[in-house]
């Protein structure tokens, strides 16, 4: 039986398998591509799409579970009319720009959005908190 270790060394970026040497993003090609898959994200609302999705302007509306892969992401470009070939080029580029999974595009991708803006509140107000302060 193959070790899950095993498994996951012959996995893709994708977590699929790998489909040979041509897999694995040109980091040229990234580096061409990345100003024009960015403005295409830009005019889409991608990224307000998915801030809409994990974190909601309206409180009271559900978040989407965050699993650690680009599922909501790729909900929202096949929403947006993308098919799944433009994904490899897209999450390319993410990745090579610190986005390895959906929060991850707002937190490391995206400039500015409700997720971050949550995150770096919560920890400004751990720092004013009487607990955390010291004597």
């Amino acid at each position: 039986m193959p070790r899950l270790s095993d498994t996951l060394a012959d996995m893709n970026v994708h977590g699929r398998p790998h489909d040979g040497p041509h897999d694995e993003p040109d980091p040229e090609l990234i580096a061409d591509i990345t100003p024009d898959v960015m403005r295409c994200l830009a005019v889409w609302k991608f990224f307000e799409e998915l801030d809409d999705r994990l974190c909601p302007a309206d409180q009271s509306a559900a978040r989407e579970e965050r699993g650690g892969t680009f599922a909501i992401s790729e909900a929202i470009l096949r929403a947006l009319g993308r098919d799944a070939e433009e994904f490899s080029d897209i999450f390319d580029v993410l990745r090579a720009q610190g986005g390895f999974c959906d929060c991850e595009l707002l937190y490391n991708v995206s400039q500015e959005n409700r997720l971050k803006a949550e995150y770096w509140r919560a920890q400004a107000a751990k720092l004013e908190s009487p607990d955390t302060q010291s004597e």
